[in-house]
Parts: structure tokens; C-alpha cells; sequence
């Protein structure tokens, strides 16, 4: 991230003339602004061209009059929230903050651009339609919601604002999460904030969409983003919100604060998973001590859906996945069953990195996903060369949005891995957490080199039209598209993904 000097320099006056926006202003010699394209209650947005870099960007206009104050060290605090926000470098899933700079002693944040409408908006066009969004897209949107907030809490960061509007969706179907960190301040009436709250974390977010610490000017915690998310979750799965009573006596932030007042059980349903539906009910438990303690949990139970076991790695799969998500493996075939004391019954002669990979892989079918990750790397201690050791530790690390840390141990993995089964599993493994930091082309190479070890896996193919979509490869996204229908007719995310390409013509 670059940021201008007038950033770094002594607040400004506020005294001087607001600047004019419109087509052809020119910002920082380097912005030129073409139209305006969102405006909210704190903030204008407009479309703009970098000169520098020759690509689209999304500028957006912090407005003072909107803030509770007009102080200098406000306006500091909020370019200081904009270069946190910053650090949030390269994950697919959240929109980048560029730069950060003040002109004509106004606040700008220079973003990426996403060529797509916002949630809300889609919300809306289902709701006058009278139609809702597949249960399997919903759940698609869910996962990389919940995606982007580990990686962001693995980052050290909180969003505190989770809502339809800051959860864009591109062209290709791609979620990406907006405004980190810069949430506006807001005051609404009720009972003075309690003792020890954090200063300018309780008033933040906006009140149809927050948690109940939140609206009870609470200290805030990661929690506090698995409460907001969980509400975007229930309107996904149902179209309705949680927190909505049907007599409409009572507003949604009246029953978000009050303690008494749980939200509805979403009805049980054949299209979403049962451990879907409970996921989301523990998501939105006011008690945060109920509530899960971290995001990785709930995208676990997002994930995992039900206990259909691949026969190959026994990694649990949704019902409905014809190949296993891990392995690639065809689930057509009868599953079987993993006793949950397996690790008790490997024989000694197994080896100690087997005995210590297995007792990982039933600690992430607990959710002991930090537990796992240590016994794999015990497992790797004790035998450097293990290839499916490397290989689930990397799967672990993904889930926990260590896309970093995943490269660098596939990349060990594959190195010194000869079994061309685990080699499949290791370049694609490596490829997802590529494709995930938006290293597209590298991420091809790692999902082609996974195809020529196994070219049955649709999955993959699916994942390698993902990347070259993104590079506008559109011949090489049709093929790999057509590729993995042709092996599984019914892959709902590769079918969605053929549509946008047909409609987009990218």
C-alpha cells in the first residue's frame, strides 16, 4: 500500500472548501474518476481509473458531515482504521484496500473494484421476484463469507460490520468483503455504554445486522463478526431475518439486545444439511460464551455437512458430493464407516507418522483443528518424508486461512513425496491456497500438475476454470468447465459458473 504525505502529515483544517466529485476529477495526479457508483449513510463511492496501473478501482469518499465528530484526531483514527484495513493483502475473498491518502483535507480510501452487485441488492431482486437463492448457491456464498473472516482474524482483524451491502459478488460469483475496519460510528439511544467498553468499537456496525454486545456498547471480539455473519447466514438459508418477530410489533434491534429473546429454529430441510442448520443457530447465540469462538468452526460444520465418508482418506463429505473434496475420490461407491477410536486400533507396525496423522485427522473431526496441526507436524517430525502428513497439514492450514504457511509446507510436501496419489493431493491442496492469495496463474500450474496425476477429480477441474476465469482464460475456463460436468453432471458450482460465463462472455 502507498499512502500520500498529506496522510502522514498534521491533520488538516477542517475549515476549507469541500472538494467537487464528478466525471474527470483527478486525485493524487494519478486517480481519474469516471462515475459515481454506491452512496451510504457515511460514504460516497466512485468508479476511477489508475493511471499508473492502467486498471479500474473503486474510490471511496468519506463524508465528515456524517460522523458523530468533526475532530482532527477523528479523522486520524480513520485513516488509521483505512491502513489497517490495508493489511488485508491479496485473499480472493475480500475486497483490497490499495491506498489511502487525504486531499483537500478529506479522507479517500482507493479500493478494488468489483464489477458485480452487492447481496443486498440481490436480496432484493429475489424479494420482489418472490423467489430466493438455491439453497446450494446460498451455502456456496456462506462458505466464502466465512472464508474471508478467517483469514482476516487470522490477520488480527475484526470487521464489526458485516452486512449484505459490504459483501459484494463479481461477475464470476466470487463473494468479496468490504470495508474492514472502517465501520461508521454511530449513536442510537438506549442505556449509556457499559463499564470497559472498548473506545470506538461500541457504537459501531449497523443495527439491523449486529451483535448483542454490539448493540449493548459491549467490548468487541471476533465473536462479535460469527454473531453478525450468522444473521447474513439465516437470510440466505430462509429469506427471512432472524431477529424479524411476524408481528411486527417489535423492531429488529429492539430484539437483537434484548437477552430474552432468542431467534427462530430455521425448519429442518432436505437441501440444507443438519449440521448446517444447527452451525447457524450457534452462530447467532447471544450468550457468547454459546457462541462459537472462532469462524473456523462453523465453516468446519459448513463443510463437513454429513457423514458421508470417502473410502479412500475418510474425509467426511455433504450428501449430494459425488467426488470427496480432500482425495477427489468417487463417492458413488458404497462409503464406509470410521470408528471414532480407529487411531486405538492401527497396528504399531503402521509407523509413528501414520499413528500420529490418523490421531490428527479424527482431532479435525472433532474440530481440534490447532490439535491436528500439531500432531501433523509431529508426524512429519518423525518421518520427513510422509507424504500424507503434508498433506492434511496443509488441508488444515487452509481452513484455518494460513494460505502462506500451507504453500510452504506443499511445497516441502511435494519435494519429497513419490506417491503419485499424494502428489495429486499436495499440488491441488497447494493450488487452492494459491488461488485463495489470488496467485492465479501459479494456481493453474499446481491444479494442471494435480490432473496429470489424476485426471478423474472434477473438483479440480472446476478450481482451474475458477483461476482462469479470474485471468480471463475464457476458452481454458469452458474446458475445464465442460471437463468437470462431463465427469460429475450435477457439480452445482461448476454449472452456476458455465451460466456466468455464457452470460458475462468474459
Amino acid at each position: 500500500m502507498t499512502t500520500s504525505s498529506a496522510a502522514t502529515s498534521a491533520a488538516p483544517s477542517l475549515a476549507s472548501a469541500p472538494l467537487e466529485m464528478k466525471k474527470g476529477t483527478e486525485l493524487q495526479g494519478r486517480y481519474v474518476v469516471s462515475e459515481l457508483v454506491g452512496m451510504g449513510g457515511y460514504a460516497t463511492v466512485w468508479r476511477a481509473t489508475d493511471k499508473e496501473l492502467n486498471r479500474d478501482v473503486a474510490i471511496k469518499r468519506l463524508l465528515r458531515n456524517k460522523w458523530r465528530s468533526t475532530s482532527d484526531d477523528e479523522l486520524k483514527a480513520v485513516l488509521e482504521e483505512g491502513r489497517n484495513a490495508a493489511r488485508l493483502k491479496g485473499h480472493k475473498n475480500i475486497v483490497e484496500v490499495y491506498d489511502v491518502f487525504v486531499e483537500s483535507n478529506e479522507p479517500f480510501l482507493v479500493m478494488e473494484y468489483v464489477d458485480g452487485p452487492s447481496l443486498d441488492r440481490v436480496f432484493k431482486e429475489h424479494a420482489l421476484k418472490g423467489t430466493w437463492i438455491p439453497s446450494d448457491e446460498a451455502l456456496d456464498y456462506l462458505r466464502e463469507i466465512l472464508e474471508a473472516l478467517v483469514f482476516a482474524h487470522s490477520s488480527g482483524l475484526i470487521h464489526r460490520d458485516i452486512k449484505p451491502s459490504n459483501i459484494l459478488i463479481s461477475k464470476l460469483g466470487v463473494i468479496k468483503l468490504a470495508d474492514f475496519g472502517i465501520a461508521k460510528p454511530m449513536s442510537f439511544s438506549g442505556p449509556p455504554t457499559v463499564a470497559g467498553a472498548e473506545p470506538g468499537f461500541a457504537a459501531t456496525g449497523s443495527q439491523t445486522f449486529m451483535s448483542f454486545e454490539q448493540s449493548r456498547g459491549e467490548q468487541l471480539d471476533q465473536r462479535t463478526d460469527i454473531f453478525s455473519a450468522g444473521i447474513v447466514a439465516y437470510i440466505l438459508l430462509t429469506g427471512r431475518h432472524p431477529f424479524n418477530h411476524p408481528s411486527g410489533s417489535f423492531s429488529i434491534f429492539e430484539l437483537i439486545r434484548e437477552p430474552n429473546y432468542n431467534s427462530q429454529e430455521i425448519v429442518a430441510r432436505t437441501d440444507i444439511p443438519e449440521t448446517v442448520r444447527k452451525a447457524v443457530m450457534k452462530m447467532l447465540a447471544k450468550d457468547r460464551a454459546v457462541r462459537y469462538h472462532s469462524v473456523y468452526e462453523p465453516l468446519a460444520e459448513l463443510t463437513k455437512g454429513s457423514s458421508q465418508v470417502c473410502p479412500e482418506c475418510a474425509t467426511q463429505n455433504p450428501v449430494g458430493f459425488n467426488f470427496c473434496g480432500q482425495c477427489g475420490s468417487s463417492l458413488r461407491t458404497k462409503s464406509v464407516s470410521v470408528s471414532p477410536h480407529r487411531v486405538t486400533q492401527v497396528s504399531p507396525t503402521a509407523g509413528q507418522s501414520a499413528l500420529l496423522t490418523d490421531q490428527g485427522f479424527e482431532l479435525t473431526r472433532a474440530g481440534d483443528w490447532d490439535g491436528a496441526i500439531k500432531l501433523y507436524r509431529a508426524a512429519i517430525e518423525a518421518d520427513k518424508t510422509y507424504g500424507r502428513a503434508f498433506s492434511n497439514l496443509g488441508f488444515a492450514l487452509n481452513r484455518l486461512g494460513q494460505y502462506e504457511e500451507a504453500i510452504r509446507v506443499m511445497s516441502e510436501g511435494i519435494r519429497v513425496t513419490k506417491d503419485p496419489n499424494i502428489l495429486h493431493r499436495l499440488y491441488d491442496t497447494r493450488g487452492f491456497a494459491r488461488s485463495n492469495l489470488k496467485m492465479f496463474a501459479q494456481a493453474i500450474e499446481d491444479f494442471s500438475q494435480a490432473l496429470r496425476l489424476n485426471d478423474n477429480n472434477p473438483r479440480v477441474y472446476y478450481h482451474r476454470a475458477e483461476s482462469a476465469a479470474q485471468l480471463g482464460e475464457v476458452d481454458q475456463a469452458y474446458n475445464d468447465v465442460f471437463a468437470a460436468l462431463s465427469l460429475d453432471p450435477d457439480f452445482a458450482s461448476a454449472l452456476r459458473l458455465k451460466y456466468r460465463l455464457d452470460k458475462g462472455r468474459f
